[in-house]
């Protein structure tokens, strides 16, 4: 009777648990293999957007360096901000190898905005819509646990895809340290 009594418990505590795609379920008080991390349910709307294509290993000093180019653009035709420029992953991690990975920075704007070509710049668009939005503060470094906990717990089947691959970041403090181990970065996927 005694083990039938702990089977049962530890059959409850698996089922209560939302696990990670890969992590271990069968062995009792067994976590998975990264940290989980609080979200929230957002909406945003579609807006326009310049857009500068980043490097697939970009750096710090990369991204500081295109956000000024998009600040100037931005200003020399005479457009409005919206709100502070976000990344964008143009790919399904849970499909793509992280090489293969596209990275673009979007600038939110309001105004006729032109492309230039000699500067790389193009228009584009913030898709809108219903996101997960989460934050960490490790830097580009968790960026990748980060996609597979959302990606494992929400998307655990291989029947289950991202309606579309775009997953947008934020940095929201630590880009003047150069340091990429110390930026706090607000994901939505």
């Amino acid at each position: 009777n005694l083990a039938i009594v702990i089977m049962e418990d530890i059959t409850q505590k698996h089922l209560d648990r939302a696990r990670v795609q890969g992590a271990p379920s069968t062995i009792p008080g067994a976590s998975g293999l990264v940290r989980p991390y609080p979200y929230d349910e957002q909406t945003r709307q579609t807006v326009r957007a310049l857009t500068l294509a980043l490097d697939n290993d970009f750096s710090v000093e990369q991204l500081q360096s295109a956000q000024a180019t998009l600040a100037q653009h931005v200003a020399k035709q005479g457009l409005r901000s919206l709100e502070q420029p976000v990344f964008a992953l143009a790919n399904d991690p849970t499909e793509d190898i992280p090489s293969e990975w596209e990275w673009t920075l979007l600038q939110p704007v309001r105004g006729p905005a032109k492309k230039d070509e000699e500067a790389g710049l193009s228009v584009g668009r913030i898709e809108g819509g219903s996101y997960l939005s989460t934050t960490t503060a490790k830097g580009f470094a968790d960026l990748r646990n980060l996609y597979t906990f959302f990606l494992g717990q929400f998307l655990p089947s291989r029947k289950q895809q991202l309606t579309r691959p775009l997953i947008y970041h934020r940095v929201l403090s630590g880009l003047e340290s150069g340091d990429p181990s110390k930026l706090t970065l607000e994901v939505f996927i």
